[in-house]
């Protein structure tokens, strides 16, 4: 009798339950402010755009925080705290010693050239003489175009070659005196022995520090003669070691890379007009000094940071005035400008504070439409209108941003109107789409889901493992099956809707078959007949990462699993929650495999994700290394000409495809769905006040977020 009981009042209370929520979430919802109700799975780490890593950081401080620029609806950058900026570039170039062409003739020649309309494109605008035969040049374009346009009237063979030599110190080693080793020292005694030095001191332009371990020296002509007077002078610069001769010889104090080698030497120049009218959000004004302190606060080795590859190019950085600023860099570098869409902090709350621990990465203070109100860790995260934002008061009130890391509680509290705006799961997708109630845009992401292998493991160092693993992966089914259509399968670092993928990349093939033939290439196989490969004794297993309450990245997890037993490898599958699978396994590199996504910006630039300078501390913490990779990524950072950025950034997507450090599996469809109706924009067009229906737009769905408002409010603005 009492199982009887218990079988009818179950289901009965589940249905109650059920029914007191709605009714909860429907009472609520009346009595709601206008406001937005946002989601995500994992918490934020912290709230500073500095120090920010996940994905839930990055849109809080999309909402408190605002960069000196941003791309406006139709990808096209323009200002936010800046009202504009002009870009220049001074250039060099040096005529050799034994050259007929005085630098005085270059000038005379190049000026009659450009009264005469040439050089039209290089748009200069004033030429000089500068010292050791040299001549310099002001132009209002960045970039090495100018290149060819000044070897019309100067023959290449005439020009002195220009190198930089980049320098690392040992900063576990001390200098004679008993000094600490490390780049401010070394400099300030290399350049007064090279200015006495009779040959030497003539071919030096400038030493230029670059971190407290490393500095360039940049010298013309040839410098076999210059490495080797450097090499010694570090040797007699450095503490000689105290033990015996057969001891271990102490690393060299200055170690010297290849020497970049050119022919014109190039330093851009952005000059920003701020803002006046922008107080931040605890009333004080934003002034030059906050953009200068951001800046220094990321190039500070102290600070825990990815934006550092960012801005590692200033040169110099000067505060004309309160509300104007001129930043140099070293050389051309084409993402200058969109890197100063970052987010600024405040000065006068970070100075002199441990920025890393500071308290306000979790109580933010900025300058964006909304004010940080609430943080209540792994439940919700609140802000609220800025009435003095200098765009203007955002419609809505608030913003809330509620943690729910189970993806199928999300959609309850979407149904149930607890939440505005969900990204359904490709198996919703059809239900959701299908409901009158709901209105579901699309778009393919800017961004692609991937399986990285951790390179500094053994099992993943072979380029023919690593294809082979993508071969034995059915990407197609995880498209038609995991993602019900909603996607194509990845083929590289880049989307296909982006202008600077390479469309000639095909999918490497699945093929199971030739898998196992290139693992028994690399001496993976099945000795004692357990049905998984080996070699040398080891058994070909890893542990497979992903974060828990992402239902495709699991789904995806359980594939690989199963589809790499049938190749005998074997994978265990381990899950966890999103801060503490940042914190503890990607961050500190301790991981074999994961399966994780990218989220693209505008800009091609992926220096961060793919140079190997970024293997300790960037992005690239799956270890991949490729020199040509390199030497691409630093050439499409000088490349200011779109046509050449296109060849420069189709090879990396070609070069890193075949490499395989990821298994690239899908490009999804985003799919954002609201409550039908319940959301409107508002906003002004040609002096005139329209209202129009949410829309996806080219650089994202939440654009127009602050002209958003409640639909059932619309009466009282326009008020």
């Amino acid at each position: 009798m009492i199982i009887k009981r218990l079988l009818i009042l179950t289901p009965l209370a589940v249905f109650l339950f059920f029914l007191v929520s709605f009714l909860v979430a429907s009472r609520n919802f009346d009595r709601k402010i206008n406001q937005l109700i946002l989601s995500s799975s994992g918490d934020a780490e912290k709230l500073n755009p500095v120090l920010s890593l996940d994905s839930a950081s990055s849109d809080i401080n999309g909402f408190v925080f605002n960069g000196l620029v941003k791309y406006n609806e139709h990808q096209e950058l323009v200002g936010d705290l800046a009202t504009g900026w002009r870009i220049e570039q001074e250039s060099w170039f040096y005529l050799k010693p034994d050259a007929e062409l005085a630098p005085e003739e270059a000038v005379a020649r190049l000026r009659q050239e450009l009264a005469g309309g040439g050089l039209e494109a290089a748009q200069i605008v004033s030429l000089e003489v500068a010292p050791k035969r040299g001549v310099h040049l002001l132009a209002r374009r960045a970039g090495k175009f100018i290149e060819s346009e000044l070897r019309k009237v100067v023959p290449e063979q005439l020009l002195r070659p220009v190198h930089t030599l980049p320098i690392m110190v040992e900063t576990s080693r001390k200098l004679a005196d008993g000094q600490p080793a490390n780049a401010a020292a070394v400099i300030a005694r290399l350049t007064a022995a090279l200015a006495a030095h009779p040959t030497l001191g003539a071919q030096l332009l400038e030493v230029i520090p670059d971190a407290s371990y490393r500095f360039e020296v940049v010298a013309l002509g040839e410098v076999g003669e210059l490495r080797a007077w450097l090499e010694a002078f570090g040797e007699e610069l450095a503490e000689k070691p105290a033990t015996p001769a057969a001891a271990k010889k102490p690393a060299p104090l200055l170690r010297i890379a290849a020497a970049g080698r050119e022919l014109f030497v190039h330093e851009p120049i952005i000059t920003f007009s701020l803002r006046d009218d922008v107080r931040w959000h605890d009333g004080k004004p934003f002034t030059a000094e906050d953009v200068e302190f951001t800046l220094q606060a990321i190039l500070d080795e102290k600070t825990n940071t990815v934006r550092r590859p960012m801005f590692d190019l200033v040169k110099s950085f000067t505060i004309v005035d309160p509300q104007t600023v001129r930043v140099r860099y070293k050389r051309p570098f084409s993402a200058s400008l969109p890197n100063w869409s970052m987010g600024i902090i405040p000065k006068h709350l970070f100075a002199g504070q441990d920025i890393n621990s500071s308290p306000y990465n979790r109580r933010p203070i900025g300058t964006g439409p909304f004010k940080f109100e609430e943080w209540v860790s792994d439940e919700q995260i609140t802000v609220v209108a800025n009435p003095d934002s200098f765009e203007g008061r955002p419609y809505l009130d608030r913003i809330a941003y509620r943690i729910i890391p189970e993806a199928p509680l999300t959609e309850l509290e979407f149904m149930t109107k607890g939440v505005d705006l969900h990204a359904p799961q490709p198996q919703q997708y059809a239900r959701i789409s299908a409901d009158e109630r709901f209105q579901v845009l699309e778009r393919l992401a800017n961004g692609y889901t991937y399986i990285g292998y951790n390179q500094k493991v053994e099992l993943f160092k072979d380029v023919r493992v690593r294809r082979a693993l993508t071969m034995a992966i059915n990407r197609q089914e995880i498209v038609d099956f995991l993602l019900y259509g909603l996607g194509v399968i990845s083929t590289g670092p880049f989307p296909p809707q982006m202008w600077y993928a390479n469309p000639d990349v095909p999918p490497i093939p699945y093929d199971p078959a030739r898998a196992k033939a290139l693992l028994a290439e690399a001496g993976w196989r099945d000795s004692d007949g357990d049905g998984i490969l080996d070699k040398n004794g080891k058994r070909f297993s890893f542990v497979l990462m992903t974060n828990n309450g992402n239902i495709v990245r699991q789904n995806v997890a359980v594939l690989v699993q199963r589809a790499l037993k049938e190749i005998g490898i074997e994978v265990e599958i381990e899950l966890y929650e999103w801060s503490v699978f940042i914190r503890d396994k990607i961050n500190p590199r301790n991981f074999e495999a994961c399966v994780l996504g990218w989220s693209l910006s505008l800009d091609p630039d992926v220096y961060e994700l793919w140079h190997s300078s970024q293997i300790e501390k960037g992005f690239n913490f799956i270890a991949y290394s490729n020199p040509e990779v390199d030497r691409l990524l630093e050439l499409g950072r000088t490349t200011y000409d779109q046509g050449e950025q296109e060849k420069v950034y189709r090879r990396i997507h070609q070069l890193i495809y075949d490499d395989q450090p990821y298994t690239f599996l899908f490009v999804a469809k985003a799919t954002p769905a609201l409550h039908r109706d319940e959301f409107r924009i508002r906003r002004q067009v040609d002096h005139q006040v329209i209202t129009e229906p949410i829309r996806m737009t080219e650089v994202g769905l939440l654009y127009y977020l602050t002209k958003w408002y409640r639909a059932r409010y619309g009466a009282m603005l326009a008020q």
